[in-house]
């Protein structure tokens, strides 16, 4: 008995000093944000102060902590040209004249070809939230947060954790500082309150959702989260997939959905870097993803339909499963020391339980990375234990790299492998034994636009006039192929000469043509280009003029997609023996004149089994290569896009 209760005493008195462990860990979490605010600490004070007074505050006040303790890590960037890039961009956005059509919501757009100049990251000064946000700002904030959380039918359904964490934050991301609530919640708070049944939340998100998609969107890579902040992305709509995402999650808070972004920190199996998405949660607590003007909310999840590797959370406070949190000691790369990202692979797919041997790494981090263009980027880690790093939920089918630092650069530490769903890695490792030919038509896979619009190159008509509206046309050649982005070299039997060429779009053909040259008895025709006005992508270089401008990789791409034509006006009639012509490509085809050079990856690096020169739809032939091996196709010509494959019953399988 007197064991018994010496054992309930200890257990008190533990409890009794973890819970001031907590207590003391919170206050020093609190006081440490404030300390940091300088000489704003009486601002965030004035918030503490407000929801301290009244005992019905207590969650308000806990939300308030929760905001401050988190805003040592938010700041917006200032300058005098990022103030003059902001309003460019918003002039530009803002011009009638990119209104959407019936072809597309989501316009690729180009602000910036010679027109504005995005000033360096190093000229611009950080300005932290913790310094300059005001009393007035944050409590409008917290109240405006909560209001519309309590006024929701699925209130009950959402834990003060995911308020905190998915509807509460007062901002997204790294953009100026802008009070954004009520502006959201005006544009989108009435289509809530036309729901029928007012506890339907995937309902409510489709809703909000669909009112998104019914406006346009100026996609532009040129610009990034910090350069635009709420208020101002609620009224232009402009960026890249990123900003998109914020504008979506703005949009889906105003009204008191949870709702946040996931993220992957590089294309698993293209050069392209980080990708953006956004989920909500539905009444059960489970993530619904979405990606605006792709994949609309449902009540059974969608899948986000591109590989993924790993998937990343980006939430407003600091995950303690963050890599930041479990290896603060220790080197990171840049993209996995994002204090903000937790891993949620296990919630996109199964994965795989990958266990690789590194008896030499004992202790030391291991990390994973997978392929861009040029180089292995990690985007997952681990402590190497007992002689393996086992990494959980892996995407499987995927080509993983295992990498550590040496001499503070990270290295392969293995051969590349596949993840494979039972949990195994195929090590691809080179067989010299067994040798095999590989005829080699392309250094990048097949876009996925390509299906879409094979139809695009079936039915134009070149013709040849001598008049410049082309009243009185003689047809020359009508294509007849499926776009395969192939030259093509036709000769024309016809005895007339002419002034006027064009090449006439197929129907619903946009006139995407690349490339296009007339010849009369071998000598290339030259003249005026003229055509048609007019771009889809506002882009000089999907005007009619890229039609004969020696640039395979530009195309023209009518706004219009029947009657666009291009073409030249001569100095003089002239006679048209021969057509050469490519339609729309993305340029990865072997190249005339090009060098390549082929690779495989061994344990001792990459191989070079030599260089060779490429004609026009040409085929590369590379004998006595090793069997089992990962390959490399390098142009040291140019361009940027290339891909890992390996070669399988014939064919180059791109990862």
């Amino acid at each position: 008995m007197a064991r018994t209760r010496t054992h309930l005493k200890n257990f008190i008195v533990f409890f009794v000093f973890l819970f001031f462990l907590c207590s003391c860990e919170r206050k020093n979490k609190l006081e440490k944000a404030l300390s940091f605010a300088g000489k704003n600490r009486v601002e965030l004070e004035k918030v503490l102060q407000y929801y301290s007074s009244e005992p019905g505050d207590s969650l308000k006040y806990k939300a308030a902590v929760f905001l401050i303790e988190n805003m040592p890590n938010y700041y917006s960037l200032q300058s005098k040209e990022i103030d003059s890039l902001r309003l460019s961009v918003k002039e530009f956005a803002l011009r009638n004249e990119y209104e959407p059509n019936e072809h597309t919501r989501m316009i690729l757009a180009s602000a910036f070809e010679g027109k504005y100049t995005i000033p360096p990251s190093q000229s611009l000064k950080k300005i932290y939230d913790s310094h300059i946000i005001t009393a007035p700002f944050l409590i409008e904030n917290i109240e405006l947060a909560f209001d519309t959380w309590q006024k929701t039918a699925w209130k009950n359904s959402v834990s003060f954790e995911s308020f905190c964490r998915e509807i509460l934050p007062y901002r997204s991301g790294y953009g100026p500082l802008e009070s954004w609530r009520k502006l959201y919640g005006d544009m989108f708070q009435p289509l809530i309150e036309n729901l029928q049944d007012k506890s339907d939340i995937v309902k409510a998100g489709q809703l909000v959702y669909d009112s998104i998609f019914n406006q346009r969107w100026l996609f532009d890579n040129e610009i990034r989260n910090e350069h635009l902040g709420a208020a101002t992305l609620l009224k232009t709509r402009i960026g890249d997939c990123y900003l998109l995402a914020h504008y979506a999650t703005y949009a889906f808070r105003s009204v008191g959905i949870p709702a946040g972004i996931d993220c992957i920190l590089q294309n698993p199996d293209m050069l392209y870097k980080q990708h953006y998405w956004n989920y909500m949660k539905n009444l059960d607590g489970k993530t619904i993803p979405f990606e605006l003007y792709q994949t609309p909310p449902a009540y059974q999840p969608n899948v986000i339909p591109r590989k993924k590797g790993k998937v990343y959370r980006i939430y407003f406070d600091k995950p303690e499963s963050t890599f930041v949190v479990q290896y603060k000691e220790e080197r990171l790369p840049r993209l996995l020391s994002d204090p903000h990202l937790e891993d949620v692979s296990d919630i996109y797919f199964k994965g795989a339980k990958v266990s690789i041997d590194v008896k030499h790494l004992e202790g030391k981090l291991v990390f994973l990375g997978v392929f861009n263009n040029k180089t292995w980027i990690p985007i997952t880690c681990i402590r190497a234990k007992n002689g393996k790093a086992i990494f959980p939920h892996l995407e499987p089918d995927i080509v993983w790299q295992a990498l550590s630092f040496q001499n503070k650069r990270l290295v392969p530490v293995s051969l590349p492998f596949i993840s494979e769903e039972t949990g195994e890695c195929r090590f691809l490792y080179p067989d010299n034994d067994n040798t095999q030919t590989l005829e080699l038509e392309r250094k990048y896979p097949l876009p996925d636009w390509l299906p879409v619009f094979r139809h695009r190159s079936v039915g134009g008509l070149f013709e040849g006039s001598n008049t410049e509206d082309f009243i009185d046309a003689t047809l020359l050649y009508t294509t007849v192929d499926s776009l395969d982005m192939r030259w093509r070299k036709v000769f024309i039997d016809c005895p007339q000469s002419f002034q006027y060429l064009r090449y006439y779009s197929a129907p619903d053909g946009h006139c995407n043509i690349a490339e296009i040259r007339f010849f009369s008895s071998g000598r290339e025709l030259t003249g005026e280009v003229i055509g048609t006005e007019g771009t889809t992508n506002f882009l000089r270089s999907r005007l009619k003029c890229a039609a004969f401008d020696g640039d395979p990789e530009t195309y023209f791409d009518s706004s219009s997609p029947d009657g666009a034509w291009t073409g030249l006006k001569l100095s003089k009639p002239e006679r048209v023996t021969e057509i050469e012509f490519l339609f729309r490509t993305d340029d990865n085809n072997i190249r005339e004149g090009d060098v390549y050079e082929l690779f495989y990856f061994s344990e001792k690096g990459l191989v070079s089994l030599g260089k060779q020169t490429g004609i026009k739809n040409g085929v590369l032939y590379y004998h006595g290569v090793p069997s089992n091996a990962l390959y490399w196709l390098q142009n040291e010509t140019r361009g940027r896009e290339e891909r890992i494959f390996t070669y399988e019953n014939g064919e180059q399988v791109w990862w």
